[in-house]
């Protein structure tokens, strides 16, 4: 009869138990070896405590009869796994049809096990093991959404840019004093999870963000869209959301996109400014013929520029979005840093460069009443962008470089090179950010109407 036993065959204070299958051939007993994953004392543990030895530890105490708990339960624990093991070795053994040749069964066997027979059995059981250990681990993964937002943030940060990581945990923060502000309400702590996730929820959230952090439609939009993203993502672990999970949405409203248009560029540029106010300026106007995010153009600097033949580069890799770009400078560009001696502007920081270039457009006389957003402060120490007509020159703020690019320049060059400078993924998106409509049907259309004879049939 075929046997499985558990040997420490290495010279090492802390290796594997090599596993030997013993059975008969040609009447008489012979035996195959491979090594296993079973330890006396795992490598986290040697890890944690160098000195453990475990072949010492096994030899001395492998046919302990005492009452130390913590020595009984390694004991039991290796033979366990070395039970484990070699029940599965000799089922596959019995199931390969290889038989003893003991005299008294008179049995041939069809072949013979080789010891590569054997590890590729005991590679086929921790897989299966390990398998199963990582179902069970799913079973097992938390349903709370503020675990999934940490989770998430861990799994894919390293391909998040730095301002998504920011708004995934800003959003955890607002679940999370939602998750306070009912448990306030209803006397015992709630802990929402993700297949709580329906319109019920959604009605409660909403209502909680509108009357009592002052958001804006958009901004609970913005909310939750990435709770949706982190439900979404939760299905990897197995986890069935809410039957009711995909009427979880709502669409953003229609913004006034306010830009600077050509004409005004040109009345910013020829304005006389106080000489404090001509760094600024300048970034201002340059930045609406570089079509980037303020993260990116206030880095520019003359070290950056590579000329090509008459032509003005500048290379360098998007922050939010990670990707390479060589941006061709605009001759308006090239006209100001030629006044400058090819220098770019002064560095400046967010918030100065923000109350400056709203006072260099106040100067240059853009003082028309449109339709935005300002913020403001709607109860002690909160700020909230709030709705309303402004003078232009109020409403401008460090993106107004980017969506003026954008939208001066649409439809005048081809959509494709201005999503190459402008970073966004698609054209949707584009459309979107610069408030038009796709109207690309309606131009085919009206192609296919004007060669239409409409006199015959």
């Amino acid at each position: 009869m075929a046997s499985v036993n558990f040997l420490i065959r290495s010279s090492k204070q802390n290796d594997v138990f090599t596993a030997r299958l013993q059975y008969f051939q040609d009447e008489a007993l012979t035996f195959i070896e491979a090594k296993t994953e079973i330890y006396v004392f795992s490598p986290s543990e040697v890890l944690e405590n160098p000195m453990l030895n475990g072949k010492k530890f096994w030899i001395k105490y492998k046919k302990y009869k005492g009452t130390d708990l913590h020595i009984k339960n390694i004991i039991v624990r290796t033979l366990n796994d070395q039970d484990n093991l070699r029940k599965y070795i000799l089922n596959k053994f019995e199931a390969a049809n290889f038989y003893d040749q003991d005299p008294t069964k008179n049995k041939v066997p069809s072949e013979v096990p080789t010891k590569f027979w054997l590890q590729s059995i005991i590679k086929e059981y921790y897989n299966n093991l390990k398998k199963r250990e990582d179902v069970a681990a799913l079973a097992d993964t938390p349903l709370e959404i503020l675990w999934h937002f940490d989770n998430y943030i861990k799994l894919k940060g390293k391909r998040l840019a730095d301002r998504t990581i920011l708004k995934l945990k800003d959003t955890k923060k607002i679940l999370k004093e939602f998750e306070d502000f009912q448990s306030s309400i209803k006397g015992y702590d709630v802990k929402y999870c993700v297949n709580d996730v329906n319109p019920d929820f959604q009605f409660e959230l909403e209502k909680y963000l509108s009357e009592n952090k002052f958001y804006s439609h958009n901004t609970i939009a913005k909310t939750i869209k990435i709770l949706r993203t982190i439900c979404i993502y939760s299905r990897t672990y197995g986890i069935v959301l809410d039957a009711r999970f995909d009427l979880v949405k709502l669409a953003y409203e229609e913004t006034d996109v306010v830009y600077l248009s050509f004409s005004e560029l040109e009345k910013i540029k020829n304005k006389e400014m106080p000489k404090r106010l001509e760094d600024a300026r300048d970034w201002l106007y340059i930045s609406c013929f570089l079509g980037q995010r303020i993260s990116d153009f206030m880095k520019f600097n003359s070290k950056m520029i590579r000329k090509e033949n008459d032509d003005y580069f500048i290379d360098f890799i998007q922050e939010k979005t990670n990707k390479k770009i060589a941006l061709l400078l605009h001759p308006a560009v090239i006209e100001i840093l030629n006044k400058r001696n090819m220098q770019f502007p002064t560095f400046m920081l967010d918030q100065e460069y923000n109350e400056q270039i709203k006072e260099v457009c106040q100067i240059a006389e853009l003082t028309e009443k449109i339709e935005g957003s300002i913020l403001t402060e709607v109860k002690e120490n909160i700020w909230r962008n709030v709705k309303g007509i402004y003078p232009k020159w109020q409403l401008i703020g460090s993106h107004i470089g980017r969506k003026s690019y954008c939208t001066n320049f649409y439809s005048k060059i081809p959509t494709s090179l201005i999503l190459e400078v402008s970073g966004h993924s698609e054209e949707r998106t584009l459309l979107a950010y610069i408030g038009k409509k796709d109207n690309t049907n309606a131009k085919m259309i009206k192609n296919y109407y004007s060669n239409i004879d409409i006199t015959k049939d």
